[in-house]
This record gives structure tokens, sequence and C-alpha cells, in this order.
């Protein structure tokens, strides 16, 4: 839950000015466990461009996957974007919003071959062995325009720097630490991001 090993962001976010504090490192070998790949797009013109190398990656995988999404309107997007490829797939595809969200997870944990797609499954999501060898991040998970947020950006110096990027990395931290939940888990996470506004990404 920290950014660079500070936790001042989520202290701030929850309106917490004095804290005690303890970072403690991860039982994990990241290095050796997952393999990340950053996928640089134009945002608006290369979107269906995208949706089928997502789904390239998903049959090159064979389901047993996540895809974490902004927002809604990008999920449904791909979502046609899936209908009107007319592919066979051999694995079940589930969404957020066709039913509970337990029981969508309760299918996808059960069938080994499946892929979720969810805009609220960053955090919260324990999904160890082979169901879930792939993290897909359909795209940065910016925080959205909302009036909280708009109002912590109006009373913010630099509102980018610490308000949106802040939430983002840490969301974006939570989303990756899908993937690994025990010491025999591996697999690979593909980040997409627009390589005209988001080059600091990769430094982060």
């Amino acid at each position: 839950m920290s950014e660079n090993q500070s936790f001042d962001y989520l202290a701030e976010s929850l309106g917490i000015k004095d804290y005690l504090s303890m970072s403690v490192a991860s039982p994990y070998d990241y290095d050796e466990q997952m393999k990340i790949y950053f996928h640089g797009i134009q945002q608006l013109a290369e979107q269906e461009a995208k949706a089928q190398q997502v789904i390239t990656q998903l049959k090159k995988n064979g389901g047993r996957s996540l895809i974490l999404f902004p927002s809604f309107d990008e999920l449904h997007f791909f979502r046609k974007q899936l209908e009107a490829a007319n592919e066979s797939l051999p694995f079940d595809v589930y969404f957020e919003g066709d039913e509970e969200i337990s029981t969508i997870v309760q299918k996808f944990q059960a069938d080994e071959t499946s892929v979720l797609c969810s805009v609220h499954l960053w955090e919260g999501l324990d999904i160890p062995g082979q169901s879930l060898t792939n993290v897909i991040i359909w795209g940065l998970p910016y925080p959205p325009h909302d009036p909280v947020f708009e109002a912590k950006r109006n009373e913010a110096k630099d509102a980018h720097a610490e308000v949106d990027l802040p939430y983002m990395l840490l969301r974006l931290r939570q989303g990756i630490g899908r993937l690994i939940r025990t010491r025999q888990d591996a697999g690979s996470i593909h980040i997409y991001f627009d390589r005209q506004e988001d080059t600091e990404l990769q430094s982060k």
C-alpha cells in the first residue's frame, strides 16, 4: 500500500496526519516468478488493434488470464471487439456485471482455462495456481473525474504529481499483485499505456 516505501499518499487520502509505519519486504522472488511487458500505443487510434493483440495473448496463454480495465466503457468496448471478431475461443470469458462478482470469481477460479474481465478487482482477488498465470492491464488506472477527486485536484499545487500519479501507481501495483499469490505461482504481466502521454511509467 506504499508508494516508494512512503505511506504519505494513503495517509493523506484517509485524512491521517501523524502515523507510524513499517514496510515489510515481499516473500516472493518477483524477478524469477514474474515477467512484465510494456505495450505503448496511441490510445485513441489503436484501440481495435490493441483488442486484437489482447485476444492473441489470451489464446497464446490458453486463457488463465485476468484483464483489468480502468472503466466499464473500456470493458464494454473490448467485449464488442471480442464479439465482432467472431472467434471460437477454447475457453470461457467472464465479464464483471453479468452476475454477482462473487459468482464470477468462483467460476473463474474453478475453470482453469477461463478469462475474467473486471473493473473493480485491482485489489482483493486471491487466485493462486494455474487459473491465473497472466494479468493484462488494459489501460493505466488513473482516478476518475468525480467530485471527490476534482476537489483534491483543486487543492493540489500539481494535480498530476500529487493526486493522479500516486493514485495510478498504487492502483497499478495492486493490479500487478493479483498474479503472484504463493511462492509456486509464476506468469506474465502485460501493461498497455499511451506512449504519447505516459512516458514516465516505466521509470516508476
